[in-house]
């Protein structure tokens, strides 16, 4: 459940310029181990009840390592993921960049 939380929070990266639209999310996360895939469904149908559809994009391996590596090349190219992954004050970096959108719009 702390990892849920965690995932659940840290969900919020996306480009600054990007227009907020509530038709699918594309997320990009490391979870892919069967325990943490069933976590990652329990989100997926919290969104899809709500109309919202979860275009998937797990990077596999390396505690996260390989999916931020992912990240910097997406949000750098201008082709950022809706939410994505993360873990602890990461997200101070990104905010630090304008690379936040506000989830409130």
């Amino acid at each position: 459940m702390r990892k849920l939380t965690m995932m659940t929070a840290a969900a919020a990266l996306m480009a600054a310029s990007t227009a907020v639209k509530a038709e699918d999310v594309e997320v990009l996360h490391w979870w892919t181990s069967g325990g943490e895939a069933a976590a990652l469904n329990v989100l997926k149908q919290d969104l899809e009840g709500q109309g919202i559809g979860w275009q998937d994009m797990p990077v596999a391996g390396g505690g996260g390592s390989q999916a931020m590596t992912v990240l910097r090349a997406r949000v750098t190219s201008g082709n950022p993921p809706t939410a994505v992954q993360m873990l602890g004050f990461d997200i101070l970096d990104w905010a630090n960049e304008g690379a936040l959108a506000d989830l409130n719009i």
